[in-house]
């Protein structure tokens, strides 16, 4: 089972070629919490859409701050920037856009992989991204596991 209440910070630039670094520390960290793989899969799916929607929209040189908790039964993040904001009820629809629209995933994607999701922004004042999901399955000390840092 995941120790209670472990924590990981981080602050990083806004910068695209570190969200993989985020990706596979945040893996490291919750497998070592005994997160399992389905669990983390679908996790850092979220993690990774939320960063790169902080990365891409934001607009600013700020550092995006990342907080990641893991209790005895949920695992959650907040993703947190200081750009330039946006209303969220723009992101309230969770149906996914058009097969062949460029844009537009972000935050549906987000939704389906969590299970604690919510978005707090407002134009001129950042934006703060928070995903969770409650935990399915434990790691199994010694089982192979599917390798969670290439998760999108």
């Amino acid at each position: 089972m995941p120790t209670p209440d472990a924590s990981l910070d981080f602050r990083v630039p806004s910068q695209p070629n570190l969200s993989r670094v985020v990706r596979a520390a945040v893996s490291d960290f919750a497998l070592g919490q005994g997160v399992g793989a389905d669990d983390l899969s679908h996790f850092l799916t979220a993690l990774g859409e939320a960063l790169a929607n902080a990365i891409e929209h934001s607009q600013t040189e700020g550092p995006i701050e990342i907080e990641v908790r893991i209790s005895a039964g949920s695992i959650h993040a907040t993703v947190r920037d200081s750009g330039v904001g946006f209303r969220p009820e723009r992101g309230n629809d969770p149906t996914l856009p058009d097969p062949h629209a460029e844009r537009g995933r972000g935050l549906p994607i987000m939704r389906r992989c969590c299970d604690i999701f919510s978005v707090e922004s407002a134009p001129g004042r950042g934006t703060s991204v928070r995903i969770g999901r409650y935990l399915r399955a434990r790691a199994v000390a010694g089982a192979a596991t599917s390798d969670p840092h290439h998760a999108a």
